[in-house]
């Protein structure tokens, strides 16, 4: 067998003018143009709206290749692309060889008698989406509705292109086209191993059964052998091929194997499993672990437990959505980037949310290596979907496709119909209007098509209808309801409840929630004045300036972040301290919500917070900011996620402490409570030795009542220290951030080195709430950020960046909330 990828450098024509550019394929046409000037960032001022012409384009894309008689001589030649977007034809040598319509789908096609020795041109003519959409959108009896956003590409349900591209109320609009991931041409003389598939089940003396299903394609009917090799194990087992598809199927028994755990409860033990033909052979990693998710009804209602290797899991964490509206910038490193941060703050799971895309094989292979959990959502959100036969039998193949790839990533948790295409339902006035009909469709794709695929393929998973739901053929309104499955809460964002609210429900699983926040500064700067092209002017660094307007894609988001802000704070004196405010803000949202469920487990066993990075520069829910610079979120988020926790929970006017305990151990040690005043004096309340309890929250401490006097002046402060000296804390607010007599402080830094620096001691002469370090032209990493300080308490932080220079330490900006007014 011959593999010759066609990675590289191809010509780009914009059919309608003739216009030629090159494009170093993958990418997308997008960011093509943009790399050679063509166009300007997308991402930068406004420019978004002046590219809205690329998406009504078509394009082509070309390449010529030489092939030799050997590469030739072949009784199968294909030509294989990865993932093409979306809607296109395929041409070797000016003759058809395909046709393509699906982004979620792996093609194939075979060219062997379309290729000659010496020159040949590779043409992919790539329609526009966006037109197509428009296209089928007429041809339709009655109307298919989806969600509008302020820049929209109309109809984007009608292809099987990633839903986000078309806009969000979070993303721009911006409906590219390309082709990502591997495109090359195989070719065959004999046989080659098309895919391996495992099927592993654990037996009961803890010994493992891995059915394996191998498919091969043979170019004609042979006798040969084939060698399965996993560890130690080695079989061999003979083959008689006949000409065309084969499967083959083949058990292995296994014996102590290490178990794979989410991240937190273990280590993550990979197996390389190798299949190797006389001319073909493949390799992937495999994980032993067994998942169910328990949803048995209990006195509260249905739960929704995820149980890993017989350990009910906690899930903790957020929704995944693409890295980049433009896939052409997706690399290796950023995903690494995310992913590990994910770790670094005690997450165990992301939802790959349903308006993106299933993710490339970088990603699940990292969730693989770090213990990460996936909620899979199948690619549909926030519409209604045709049930047509041609979109029907497109979406069963997309189905096929990605469960068959993305089934052995012991990663993979669930798999989940759609987001919110239930809710949809009652959207629209059509839907409204003629339910059963959009009903009867909804049942056709998301049970009759997906559901149905996924218990054949997959029967070792939960399959779960929707995102929100109760579960298979539950229709109920799961957005309100906290008493069963999974839940998505939006009354704090969307219908301006105050955060106490998190606190009048305990939902099972909350798999959306979040609040917006603004991304720092230095971003912000680098879009308002194009990365320093763009002259400084000073009305377009306000929260109401066009451009900042441009960068907030929910309708009535400035307007929420702000009048919250006012409702729990003083209203920062500037544009800089409104945004570092909304940081604060959206983290203490979080915080009030996740820390107030986690005390109630097991009534709720999951927090998956909306969202985790951004697909551009933006106003949005996201902890990760366009980049990879951690907004507050995410520093807090390491601590509330930490799998052992301390945290205050007010029951009218008594405050419990709870100690959280994640762990399959009882925890002991120390605990100590005090009141602090904001002037600096400390009043120890109690101290004394607790156990927190394994896999609970435990109540540690109960305090009497308040009063009502001087809540302005002081906070509650515990910490807990464990006999093996594992120290966590946490604070308690009386009252709201506006209604605190805080004192300006006096913050003292300490550099451990003098050049490179590697660390720094603060401390505070009063309480300072949520010290920020920031650099205003470096990205930089700490090991703890937005964090309080209280006298005669030292905070060590050390820059996991990696050290910086003496000027850059200088060049620090140190700020907290006192002086924000």
């Amino acid at each position: 067998m011959y593999h010759l990828s066609l990675h590289g450098n191809w010509i780009l024509k914009r059919t309608s003018t003739g216009d030629l550019y090159s494009i170093a394929i993958p990418n997308d046409v997008i960011s093509a143009l943009y790399e050679q000037q063509v166009i300007e960032d997308p991402y930068l001022g406004k420019n978004e709206l002046d590219i809205q012409w690329v998406g009504t384009e078509e394009w082509e894309i070309e390449k010529t290749i030489s092939l030799n008689e050997q590469f030739l001589d072949s009784n199968h030649i294909t030509l294989d692309i990865e993932t093409i977007d979306t809607v296109a034809r395929i041409y070797c040598n000016e003759r058809e060889a395909g046709y393509c319509d699906n982004m979620f789908l792996r093609y194939s096609f075979d060219v062997t008698k379309l290729l000659h020795v010496g020159r040949n041109t590779i043409k992919i003519h790539l329609y526009s989406n966006e037109k197509i959409a428009y296209e089928r959108n007429a041809t339709l009896p009655y109307p298919i509705e989806h969600m509008r956003y302020p820049v929209q590409s109309m109809h984007r349900n009608l292809v099987r292109k990633a839903q986000c591209h078309s806009g969000w109320d979070w993303g721009p609009c911006l409906m590219t086209s390309g082709v990502y991931g591997e495109i090359s041409l195989n070719s065959t003389k004999v046989e080659r191993i098309v895919e391996v598939q495992t099927l592993l089940q654990k037996l009961k003396d803890d010994s493992w059964s891995i059915g394996l299903t191998i498919l091969i394609y043979s170019s004609y009917a042979s006798s040969s052998s084939l060698s399965i090799e996993l560890g130690y194990i080695k079989e061999i087992i003979p083959l008689i091929l006949k000409k065309g598809n084969n499967s083959i199927h083949h058990t292995l028994i296994v014996k102590n194997v290490d178990l794979w755990w989410p991240n937190g409860y273990g280590e993550q033990p990979l197996y390389t499993l190798k299949v190797s033909s006389v001319n073909d052979k493949k390799e992937k990693k495999i994980g032993f672990r067994t998942i169910e998710v328990d949803t048995t009804p209990d006195i509260y209602g249905i739960g929704m437990t995820f149980i890993v290797n017989g350990i009910p899991i906690f899930a903790k964490g957020a929704n995944w959505i693409v890295m980049d509206a433009l896939p052409g910038r997706y690399t290796t490193e950023r995903y690494e980037d995310l992913l590990t941060s994910c770790i670094k703050a005690n997450m165990n799971m992301l939802r790959v949310w349903g308006g993106g895309q299933y993710e490339t094989e970088t990603f699940y292979n990292l969730c693989d290596q770090l213990g990460i959990l996936v909620w899979q959502d199948f690619m549909f959100a926030c519409s209604l979907y045709p049930a047509t036969p041609w979109f029907l039998n497109s979406v069963k193949q997309e189905v096929l496709y990605q469960i068959m790839r993305l089934k052995d990533h012991p990663s993979i948790a669930l798999w989940c119909g759609n987001n919110e295409d239930i809710g949809a339902l009652t959207w629209f006035e059509s839907s409204r209007k003629n339910r059963d009909r959009y009903l009867i469709d909804y049942d056709h794709l998301n049970e009759g098509i997906i559901g149905k695929t996924v218990k054949e393929l997959d029967p070792t998973r939960k399959w779960w209808s929707s995102s929100p739901s109760a579960g298979e053929s539950d229709y109920s309104d799961c957005w309100h309801d906290d008493s069963k499955g999974d839940m998505h809460y939006w009354s704090v964002w969307h219908e301006g409840k105050p955060f106490e609210s998190y606190k009048e429900i305990i939902p099972r699983f909350c798999s959306e929630f979040g609040f917006q926040s603004f991304p720092s500064l230095s971003l912000l700067k680098d879009v308002i004045t194009c990365n320093g092209t763009k002259e400084i002017d000073s009305a377009d660094f306000n929260i109401s300036s066009s451009i900042m307007e441009h960068h907030q894609r929910n309708d009535r988001g400035n307007t929420i972040i702000l009048s919250t802000m006012i409702r729990y704070f003083h209203l920062p004196s500037t544009f800089d301290y409104q945004i570092y405010v909304s940081q604060i803000q959206q983290a203490f949202a979080m915080k009030t919500a996740i820390e107030y469920w986690r005390s109630n487990r097991p009534r709720c066993m999951g927090t998956l917070y909306w969202q985790l990075q951004d697909n551009w520069p933006v106003a949005s829910w996201s902890s990760i900011e366009y980049g990879g610079k951690w907004k507050a979120l995410q520093y807090i988020a390491k601590k509330f996620y930490q799998p052992l926790h301390i945290t205050f929970v007010k029951e009218q006017e008594v405050i419990i402490i709870k100690g959280i305990n994640d762990r399959i151990s009882p925890i002991e040690g120390l605990l100590t409570i005090e009141r602090v005043y904001y002037n600096g004096k400390r009043i120890r309340i109690d101290s004394s030795n607790v156990t927190i309890d394994k896999e609970s929250a435990t109540k540690l401490y109960i305090l009497p009542s308040l009063g009502d006097s001087n809540r302005e002046d002081y906070l509650l402060y515990a910490s807990f220290k464990s006999t093996d000296g594992e120290e966590i804390e946490n604070h308690f607010f009386p009252t709201y951030f506006k209604a605190m007599n805080l004192q300006k402080p006096t913050i003292t830094v300490k550099l451990d080195e003098e050049d490179p620096i590697s660390s720094m001691r603060l401390s505070s002469d009063v309480v300072s709430l949520y010290v920020s370090i920031d650099h205003p032209k470096k990205r930089i990493q700490l090991s703890d950020n937005f964090f309080h300080l209280i006298p005669y308490q030292e905070k060590i932080i050390e820059f996991e960046c990696g050290p910086i220079s003496a000027q850059e330490a200088k060049e620090l900006i140190i700020t907290n909330l006192r002086e924000t007014y």
